[in-house]
C-alpha cells in the first residue's frame, strides 16, 4: 500500500464543479476556484487527504478519498484550469 496517490499538480487552479461537502470540516461551492497546496495521508482514517487553498477567500479545504475509491473519482468533484500566462 502506497501512503502517495498524486492526483493533483501542486500550484495548478482547479474549478470545483458540484457543491459538496469532504472530511469533518470542508464545504465546496459549485464555480469556486481552488489552488493545490498538497496531499498526505491519514492513517487513522484510511483517507489521502488532498489540500487546497480557494483563490476567493484564501480558506483551505481539504478533499478526502477514502482508501480503495478509484483516484478517478476526482473527476466528478473538479476541472483543471489552464495555466495563466
Amino acid at each position: 500500500m502506497s501512503y502517495i496517490q498524486p492526483i493533483f499538480t501542486r500550484g495548478c487552479r482547479y474549478r470545483v464543479k458540484q457543491s459538496f461537502k469532504s472530511g469533518p470540516t470542508s464545504a465546496f461551492i459549485a464555480g469556486e476556484i481552488l489552488v493545490f497546496e498538497r496531499d498526505s495521508y491519514s492513517h487513522y482514517d484510511n483517507s489521502f487527504i488532498y489540500e487546497f487553498r480557494s483563490e476567493s477567500s484564501a480558506e483551505t479545504k481539504e478533499w478526502w478519498l477514502l482508501e480503495g475509491q478509484s483516484k478517478e473519482l476526482w473527476r466528478q468533484y473538479f476541472e483543471p484550469l489552464p495555466e495563466q500566462a
